[in-house]
């Protein structure tokens, strides 16, 4: 029998789920902490422009106000919108470019940047480095295979913020629309990074844009800098956006979830299901059905459908031959253990061991509160 939870669609894929008594999950638990810090009322939006004010009179003398990362998908390009549009402020727009981005995807970081008149800045991954860490992840064996995406990406907008004295990074995440990723299916840890590597890769970590704990304490504790989530404070659907979008930027649809990056759309769509039997669509489906906006018998009726990838083949051996990775160490990767970052060394003990300490940064907003409980609220 499935194991599944009785309201979202969280299930046996997870293989920490947590189900209480009335088989409810922890990422349902967690959803309704979220929605009580953040409720949707008539004060909500103030609120949010109540931060942006605060950040607006505090980067008066400054060229930028904020770091918004962008990477062409909905979610970040209506964030640049709404925080150049609707809340007045002067965003730096930061992209981390690992080589994989899709065509539609840069022409919509252009459209959005141009059309808001904001200012682009584009870091770009040293591909020899960024190839064989990702390799390493692949002959690993893991659920996570863009992690160093991950982590390049958050490198560059800390990074970005630091050098341009800015205090504020704006994240595009939404608890309501993409829920809460399980660690077991994807996490993010610089020594996580070293290990893998050490273990699997062939160079070494010079020049790539890890995040590792000193990172975490020179931008975060020490500079101060700051991350926030607007998304929190609003009504989002996505409909509507991608309708606001089209209409304001000519946006290009990529697709399904995350597909406008081609490794992930790889990962998410061939490698996962293949290997893991991961449907990554859960999260979301999941956020849907508790933020109202899905029914969960139909959310049931859509991951009864596979992920489908029209180009598969294509795709596949496109990300194989970017990667120098062979027909035959694919199989068997695709026939290895599966593993996750519980097989390696990561901070993930001391951050459970020091859980008072990410408690307090939380509430001294030096760390989302989504964050803090993702690692620890399950």
């Amino acid at each position: 029998m499935e194991k599944i939870c009785k309201r979202c669609v969280s299930n046996h894929s997870i293989s920490s789920l947590k189900l209480d008594t009335n088989g409810i999950c922890q990422f349902c638990k967690i959803h309704d902490e979220m929605e009580a810090e953040y409720p949707l009322n008539e004060n909500s939006f103030k609120e949010l422009i109540k931060i942006s004010d605060k950040i607006k009179k505090e980067g008066k003398d400054k060229k930028f106000d904020c770091v918004v990362g962008v990477s062409g998908g909905k979610d970040s390009s209506y964030l640049l919108y709404l925080v150049k549009e609707k809340l007045n402020l002067r965003p730096l727009a930061v992209h981390y470019d690992n080589g994989f981005d899709s065509d539609t995807s840069v022409s919509n970081i252009l459209r959005v940047c141009e059309k808001l008149d904001v200012e682009l800045e584009t870091k770009v991954a040293n591909w020899e480095k960024f190839k064989d860490i990702t390799r390493a992840f692949f002959l690993a064996g893991v659920s996570d295979p863009d992690t160093p995406t991950d982590v390049g990406i958050f490198k560059s907008m800390y990074e970005v913020a630091y050098k341009e004295k800015i205090k504020y990074v704006f994240n595009g995440h939404s608890f309501r629309t993409e829920g809460i990723e399980p660690l077991d299916w994807t996490y993010m840890d610089g020594l996580y990074v070293k290990d893998v590597n050490k273990k699997f890769g062939k160079t070494s970590l010079d020049k790539f844009d890890n995040f590792e704990l000193k990172d975490l304490i020179k931008y975060n504790f020490i500079s101060g800098i700051q991350t926030i989530l607007p998304l929190n404070y609003i009504e989002y659907k996505q409909e509507k956006v991608i309708k606001i979008l089209q209409e304001n930027f000519d946006w290009i649809n990529y697709g399904g979830h995350h597909h406008e990056s081609l490794l992930t759309k790889f990962v998410v769509s061939y490698y996962l299901p293949k290997k893991f039997g991961i449907d990554r669509r859960r999260t979301g489906l999941s956020a849907l059905i508790r933020s109202g906006q899905l029914k969960r018998d139909k959310a049931i009726e859509i991951l009864n459908v596979p992920p489908i990838l029209n180009d598969e083949i294509e795709l596949k051996n496109y990300i194989l031959d970017k990667l120098d990775i062979s027909e035959k160490d694919f199989e068997l990767i695709m026939n290895k253990e599966n593993k996750n970052f519980k097989n390696f060394f990561t901070y993930y003990n001391l951050f459970k061991n020091f859980k008072f300490l990410a408690k307090i940064f939380y509430k001294l907003k030096f760390i989302p509160k989504i964050l803090y409980l993702r690692y620890f609220g399950g």
